[in-house]
């Protein structure tokens, strides 16, 4: 762990004020839960993440969703949790951060890869947060209505998870 030389004190009420800096760097957002650890005399503080109780159970969903389809599915969060080595570009994680199901077609997704792709985004939101979003992408053929439902399934369950 290294210090950030950053020194605050408390107010009357037991707040804390987070630098900008440290918020902007871990993307801490007004209304963003966090937890507190306590390790000998030290408090650590963690962003809070709804998800990632659920990682392995994503990962697993992306495999099988993968093996049915025999295209790419992926898992979009701030950070990938499934991403099959590659580095997703800037552009299209922002584009992901949609509250509704979106089509989207010939987007550059990896970077430093030229290849354009097409596919379709199912967001997980709850209480009108965006947590994550499955991403199919396809070559040559569209998805059937039956390989749609079930990546709408998979993120339901998502929903429904983080509403509980």
């Amino acid at each position: 762990m290294k210090s950030t030389g950053i020194v605050r004190r408390l107010d009357d009420l037991g707040r804390l004020v987070i630098p900008k800096e440290i918020r902007k760097q871990y993307r801490l957002k007004e209304g963003d839960s966090i937890e507190f650890y306590i390790d000998q005399d030290r408090i650590i503080i963690q962003k809070y993440d709804l998800l990632s109780r659920h990682v392995e159970e994503i990962k697993i969903m992306c495999e099988t969703l993968t093996a049915m389809f025999e295209d790419t599915v992926l898992f979009m969060q701030d950070e990938m949790l499934a991403s099959h080595g590659k580095t997703i570009s800037e552009g299209f994680a922002k584009k992901c951060k949609v509250h509704r199901i979106t089509h989207f077609e010939q987007q550059a997704v990896y970077e430093n890869d030229p290849a354009l792709y097409n596919g379709v985004l199912y967001p997980v939101v709850a209480y009108g947060d965006w947590y994550g979003a499955f991403v199919v992408l396809y070559d040559k053929r569209e998805l059937s209505e039956s390989e749609l439902a079930a990546v709408e399934a998979f993120a339901k369950v998502l929903t429904r998870q983080q509403e509980q």
